[in-house]
């Protein structure tokens, strides 16, 4: 496995994949740890999940949950709550560039979660994702509301939040695009019979 993973591409999570399945036979136990060491060599964490949702049989919640890697959107939650107490920090020690790199993170990871899974807010894991992103959208208001109003702040700025953006937006939708794509073709080679 690489040292660095600049991005986790459908070639990578295969060969990953296999690594993890070799290992899981050794000892389910051992899965936890081997997906920490995976995190730790990614650019970007939150890719974790992609492990989970492309053993999935579709990208609800549900079949995600049933995978054996499923933990790893557990842990990805994990992180989120992380950069919760790393904003709080940076916010309490008026580091405010620094919080606005967290809070950034935070809310593509958070993008990423409702992208890559399906009915995720039914889920015990959107309920949890809902419970960190109250908590944090109240420590940026706390932090917003110090000023006056006519005063802008960096941490209430909508291009934080880039899927609010139009950027963000079309990226969303080619997300979902090459979603549909996917689910389409396995499901009509399913019919087939090629699957």
């Amino acid at each position: 496995m690489p040292e660095k993973i600049s991005k986790l591409d459908d070639g990578k999570v295969s060969d990953i994949t296999e690594l993890l399945d070799a290992l899981a036979n050794t000892g389910k136990q051992a899965v936890p740890f081997a997906l920490t060491l995976i995190a730790k060599r990614l650019k970007t964490p939150w890719q974790l999940i992609r492990l989970a949702t492309k053993a999935a049989a579709s990208k609800t919640a549900a079949d995600v949950a049933a995978t054996p890697y499923a933990i790893a959107v557990t842990m990805v939650l994990d992180l989120i709550e992380d950069k919760k107490l790393a904003l709080r920090f940076a916010l309490r020690n008026n580091r405010v560039l620094v919080a606005k790199e967290i809070l950034t993170g935070i809310y593509d990871t958070e993008q990423a979660l409702q992208v890559l899974i399906d009915d995720l807010e039914q889920s015990d894991w959107g309920i949890r994702l809902h419970r960190l992103t109250e908590a944090i959208a109240a420590l940026v208001e706390a932090e917003v509301s110090r000023f006056p109003d006519n005063v802008g702040h960096v941490l209430g700025s909508r291009s934080l939040r880039s899927r609010q953006s139009l950027s963000g937006r079309l990226t969303n939708l080619a997300w979902k695009g090459r979603d549909a794509m996917t689910g389409g073709a396995a499901f009509f080679k399913g019919l087939i019979g090629q699957g």
